[in-house]
């Protein structure tokens, strides 16, 4: 433990490490607001104490350590290790997850995608399975008393918080389907990994509407499937929600025109979570402000594009009367 001066705290807008009094008895918890009421109820305490930083000597082999190995830094890194203050973000205020877990899993998400990038595979997907239980066991437990879709999201970089809201709330849905650990393990997986084919896609640059490119944007489907089946080895399961994602329950959608029980539920599944997020994200052209207009949009376009079983699942895990606006609850 080290002794922690009161003007070190002011320096933080979100706490990022437990706060203990001599005794060891908790004072405040990593993820908190720092507010002006907390900064003066501080100020009481004779010593605060919080867990020892690496001393300088260890702090610096490490340093060198990764001078010699450039790739080091960007494979060799956990959850655990990551400093949210290292990492600038938006923030869901009004989210039923801590300020310290948005952060560092979208910084963590960040890191496992650049390894994707440098073509790091095996490396990437197994801190994505790492995410899978930092999901399950750090998000789910705070969330299934939220009814409020808007305080499960993840929000600001789309391209950081898409995946991750596409996974969170296709394992709710699942979870409402009393889905097993293993099959919610692997549905979380594919709902990351969804789409992964984008990679190797140009696209045109910030535009916030889907179809820019649109004929070469579908090719993603099977792009996505061949790499997670032949470049990940992952199993067929999880590639066939790369592939059929988009794929519509009145089968007008790609690539192949599947209908019905041709589409595996956990594709149906992430259908509803994909659209869902992107129209929430305003990244189709209908413009919607809060998440009731999101619902009401979803129950419009109805069993056309969903599972009838899987929509109204969705539908019925949140309570209709969500009307704050997204943009009023990014900080």
């Amino acid at each position: 433990m080290r002794i922690v001066e009161s003007s070190e705290l002011s320096n933080y807008k979100v706490l990022p490490f437990d706060l203990f009094t001599e005794n060891k008895s908790k004072i405040l918890e990593a993820g908190e607001v720092l507010t002006p009421g907390k900064l003066i109820m501080l100020k009481n305490y004779v010593r605060i104490y919080a867990e020892d930083f690496l001393d300088g000597e260890e702090e610096q082999k490490k340093k060198d350590e990764q001078k010699k190995n450039p790739s080091q830094r960007l494979r060799n890194f956990s959850y655990e290790s990551l400093d949210p203050e290292d990492f600038s973000t938006v923030i869901n205020k009004e989210s039923s997850m801590r300020l310290e877990t948005q952060i560092k899993i979208k910084y963590f998400y960040k890191r496992i995608f650049d390894l994707f990038l440098q073509g790091y595979y095996d490396d990437a997907i197994l801190k994505l399975q790492s995410l899978v239980n930092i999901i399950r066991n750090e998000i789910f437990k705070n969330l299934y008393k939220s009814g409020k879709g808007s305080r499960v999201r993840f929000m600001g970089e789309y391209e950081l918080c898409h995946p991750l809201n596409v996974a969170v709330v296709s394992g709710l849905i699942a979870r409402k389907l009393e889905y097993t650990p293993r099959a919610m393990e692997e549905l979380l997986l594919a709902a990351l990994l969804h789409d992964i084919g984008k990679m190797r896609i140009e696209l045109d640059g910030e535009s916030a509407i889907l179809s820019t490119n649109e004929d070469e944007l579908k090719q993603h489907t099977i792009l996505g499937y061949k790499m997670i089946k032949d470049e990940f080895g992952l199993s067929e399961a999880i590639a066939k929600v790369a592939l059929e994602h988009h794929e519509n329950n009145d089968g007008s959608g790609y690539p192949r025109g599947l209908s019905n029980d041709f589409i595996s539920e956990p594709a149906q599944i992430v259908n509803v979570a994909n659209y869902y997020d992107n129209l929430a994200s305003n990244r189709t052209h209908m413009v919607v402000s809060n998440n009731r207009e999101v619902l009401r949009e979803m129950l419009d376009i109805g069993t056309r594009k969903f599972s009838a079983k899987v929509l109204y699942t969705f539908i019925h895990m949140f309570n209709y009367d969500d009307i704050n606006d997204f943009n009023d609850m990014m900080v």
